[in-house]
């Protein structure tokens, strides 16, 4: 390895290929929320009016319904968790501050 290649740290490589569960809790709690509707929506509504030719999709369209108060309550708790996080965060950097400028 010559000087002018960079040295790449393992730490640095991890963070460029992040897996897709915590990429899916860094969203904010407010796009959360609005994945909640979204998703109640479609699958209360939307999903049920589709016509499909084959007659399986066409009974897990006619199941779908029931599913969507789930699918928004797992999306209102990221929405909490993340939104929870988020004060615990802000609360950490005020306290690192203070300490900070009593030094």
């Amino acid at each position: 390895m010559t000087e002018s290649e960079p040295k790449v740290n393992n730490q640095e490589h991890k963070k460029a290929s992040p897996s897709l569960i915590p990429a899916f809790l860094r969203i904010p709690w407010w796009a959360s929320v609005l994945l909640a509707i979204t998703s109640y929506y479609c699958f209360k509504y939307l999903i049920p009016q589709l016509q499909f030719t084959n007659q399986t999709f066409q009974n897990i369209a006619q199941a779908v319904p029931g599913l969507a108060p789930i699918a928004a309550i797992v999306f209102l708790l990221l929405a909490a968790f993340r939104l929870y996080d988020t004060d615990n965060d802000k609360r950490t950097e005020n306290t690192d501050e203070e300490d900070i400028t009593d030094a």
